[in-house]
């Protein structure tokens, strides 16, 4: 007699397979049940099943219930019930956003739920007739609750698309439910024992250990699984607009008490999106943290929760975080916090059939509760710095370097207010690695006192594309800026006098100035308060050249005014480049000579 293989499909379940569909709907109503919606009466279930009123919109951080209703020609119940222990259901919901037509290729989509039912909970099973052909069907009505999770994708108008797919496995009348564990058929021959040679072990105490040498043998994989499943055909998906109702974020401070107190203080923003047009009922803020005590410091009569909101409202919620424990603060000062948020959106809170669907927020975040110090000095010290009317942190960063308090005008007056603000420390290229050439030319007329002159600056630009590379990306074009830096003296910051050396050695009396003692002294002093005059001065303050493309070359001019007579020079002319910050000083420049009119009347 010929064995049926297990991938054949018997008679019974091609006939199941080919007359039944999976479709799935979303009441509009929160507290649906199907045995009252679908109450047998005069209309047929197909009816009453398109009468119901569905959800036109979504939201996120929503737990939304989507019913399954299958339909299979069955006339038998029972057997219908046996049908749906083999059903396989799998569903999933992703986020999509519309194809906006500035932007190439699909749309952008992520997954937020997928799961897989193996066993159907309680179904609601009806029977109805077909007026049609006189045919019995039997329905069956059940819940798959799905979170719509927040995507991390960037929302523009979002759908959420949902889909499911049903299945019926494949069941071998030969072997008994319950035998896929893994486990050897009972009374089956086994195969050779592997552990026969430990059977006259002593120290096994007359144990003999068996071992089929089927349990290890190698197996080829299967190429169809055990249970094969069948499709069972179903909708296709539908789709629906989704949207956020509540955006929330959490900042901290941290009070300036004295003596200093490891507590913070939470500030819980809640803002509501303009996306819904109705109310919204904020019925739970929770703050939960380990080994802490949180204190509610809402205590005004209109914070008390619930609170009815509507869009664009704002709400702040305060609350005070202490640890329990000071002690155990200086061994681990890290804590998780734990933040929920209930709201329950009033879409239609009246009527015989409600909707309020119910959305739940819920996320950590860490929090430390090290005493307020100066992280920019070694580690944590049991007295923080204090100040009067001041913030007891200082913003000191503890992983730079340590900065001079003078102010960069002062101690830097050539550098651009742009490049110190982008940059901790001058990024100073050597002249050859910066790719530029620059050529100085001054004026073949002679230059008097008072009045204005020119330098001529070709620029050519020596960047350029490396030909054996020709994976590499094109060198963008250049942007440069020229500052011309007038000549100072080495000694303008005022230097320490020098002690007396009057006296040859011989004992000073304190209670007389040094200056009145030694002559060396005043006259030092003196010179260093010399300030000399400024030679040139530039009228060009700020010139720019480009964009300056690879191998390409610009012309542009630098004005000055020459204030005194003789040669005369600039310290250096500071090449900037805008785009990396990078910058360069030329130091080689022509030398002006500087004459007076009345040289030239003589």
């Amino acid at each position: 007699m010929a064995i049926p293989s297990k991938d054949e499909v018997s008679d019974s379940d091609r006939a199941f397979l080919e007359n039944s569909h999976l479709t799935y709907i979303i009441p509009a109503a929160t507290q649906f049940t199907p045995e009252k919606a679908l109450q047998r009466g005069e209309l047929p279930f197909q009816d009453q099943l398109s009468a119901i009123e569905q959800r036109e919109q979504l939201f996120f951080d929503e737990t939304v219930d989507i019913y399954l209703v299958l339909r299979a020609l069955c006339s038998d119940t029972e057997a219908f019930r046996a049908y749906l222990r083999r059903i396989i259901v799998s569903i999933e919901a992703q986020i999509v956003n519309p194809h906006a037509p500035d932007r190439e290729g699909p749309p952008t989509s992520e997954i937020i739920f997928s799961g897989t039912v193996d066993e159907i909970p309680d179904p609601f099973i009806a029977t109805d007739e077909s007026a049609e052909d006189e045919e019995q069907y039997a329905y069956a009505v059940w819940k798959l609750p799905v979170f719509l999770a927040r995507p991390r994708i960037r929302l523009q108008g979002p759908h959420v698309v949902i889909s499911a797919e049903a299945g019926l496995r494949s069941f071998d009348a030969r072997q008994p439910r319950g035998l896929s564990d893994g486990y050897m058929q009972s009374c089956a021959p086994s195969g050779m024992n592997l552990l026969e040679a430990f059977a006259s072990d002593p120290m096994l105490g007359g144990v003999k250990p068996e071992l089929s040498a089927l349990r290890v043998s190698r197996v080829a994989p299967a190429t169809q699984p055990r249970d094969a499943v069948r499709r069972i055909k179903s909708l296709r998906n539908f789709r629906l607009p989704i949207y956020p109702v509540v955006h929330a974020r959490v900042r901290f401070a941290r009070p300036n008490a004295s003596p200093p107190s490891p507590a913070l203080i939470a500030l819980l923003e809640v803002d509501f999106t303009p996306f819904f047009d109705c109310e919204a009922s904020l019925e739970k803020v929770g703050l939960a943290v380990t080994d802490s005590t949180v204190d509610d410091l809402n205590i005004e009569e209109g914070m008390k929760l619930p609170l009815r909101c509507v869009a664009h409202d704002h709400l702040t919620f305060i609350y005070r975080l202490a640890p329990q424990h000071l002690d155990a603060v200086s061994k681990s000062p890290n804590r998780d916090l734990v933040i929920n948020i209930e709201v329950k959106v009033l879409v239609n809170p009246e009527g015989p059939k409600p909707c309020t669907p119910r959305l739940a927020m819920s996320w950590t975040t860490n929090i430390d509760y090290t005493l307020p110090v100066n992280p920019g000095f070694g580690q944590p010290i049991p007295q923080p710095i204090q100040r009067a009317h001041r913030p007891s942190q200082l913003s000191i960063g503890g992983n730079v370097d340590v900065q001079s308090l003078i102010s960069p005008s002062v101690s830097r007056p050539d550098a651009l207010p742009s490049l110190e603000a982008a940059t901790a420390r001058p990024i100073e290229t050597a002249l050859p690695d910066f790719g530029i050439t620059m050529t100085f030319t001054g004026p073949s007329e002679p230059v008097y006192a008072g009045e204005e002159f020119a330098w001529s600056v070709f620029v050519v630009n020596r960047s350029k594309q490396d030909p054996s590379n020709a994976a590499a990306p094109t060198i963008p074009p250049r942007k440069l800026a020229l500052i011309a830096i007038p000549k100072r003296r080495r000694n303008e910051l005022r230097v320490i006098r020098p002690l007396s050396t009057s006296g040859h050695g011989a004992k000073r009396d304190p209670t007389i100035a040094d200056a009145v003692l030694d002559e060396n002294v005043v006259h030092a002093m003196q010179r260093n308060s010399i300030v000399d005059n400024t030679e040139l001065v530039c009228l060009s303050a700020d010139v720019r050249i480009g964009p300056l493309a690879p191998n390409a070359c610009s012309v542009v001019e630098l004005r000055f005014l020459a204030l005194q007579e003789g040669i005369v020079s600039l310290e250096a002319v500071r090449v900037v480049d805008l785009g990396s910050s990078e910058h360069v000083d030329i130091r080689e420049l022509p030398t002006v000579i500087v004459k007076s009119r009345e040289e030239l009347s003589t």
